[in-house]
């Protein structure tokens, strides 16, 4: 992400664990309380040390434009057809990540959420990218080689915000590399 994406990110983040503190604060006075049980008001408990959470709700409306490129595959799978007299039923048949039988991926950029499709051979009118292209080119985690929880992507999502927002993007970056396993 740019540098000033990160700066308003940080902003956003501290001005919501400052929005959460106060909320908790307010909730301690006695004349908030009696407001609170005279209305049977429902509290919503905010916590302000769940960084998760609170990058989760911001990031939910803030786009990253310029990204560092690195994905996570959230899918592989290949076509599977059955015949019954004179139906064809097709349909996808998920697969481990790593699997040599995979004829589709899915990689999502841990940034911007942008999801690129790839095939292990190019349709007849030679458009579409190839997954040995996509894998030698770009950056590509494989978490945990299933396509159960998309593969760990939030996890990785989370643990680069997380450390961009503390340490910069440099470190957020050397850590999702060190941690979690490429394709």
């Amino acid at each position: 992400m740019r540098r000033n994406e990160l700066i308003r990110l940080r902003e956003l983040v501290n001005k919501e664990v400052e929005r959460r503190k106060r909320i908790k604060e307010l909730l301690e006075l006695d004349l908030v309380k009696e407001y609170i049980e005279i209305t049977n008001a429902k509290v919503n408990k905010l916590d302000s040390n769940n960084t998760r959470e609170i990058l989760n709700q911001i990031l939910f409306s803030h786009s990253i434009t310029k990204t560092n490129e690195i994905y996570v595959c959230t899918s592989a799978y290949y076509m599977d057809y059955d015949i019954v007299y004179h139906d064809t039923i097709d349909y996808q048949k998920n697969v481990e990540m790593n699997s040599h039988c995979a004829t589709h991926k899915i990689y999502t950029d841990i940034e911007s959420g942008e999801e690129i499709s790839a095939t292990k051979e190019l349709d007849n009118d030679g458009k579409g990218q190839l997954i040995s292209t996509f894998e030698q080119n770009n950056i590509v985690l494989n978490p945990y080689n299933t396509y159960q929880n998309w593969n760990g992507y939030y996890e990785v999502k989370f643990d680069f915000f997380e450390t961009a927002i503390k340490d910069g993007q440099a470190k957020a970056k050397k850590l999702v590399l060190t941690k979690y396993p490429r394709i």
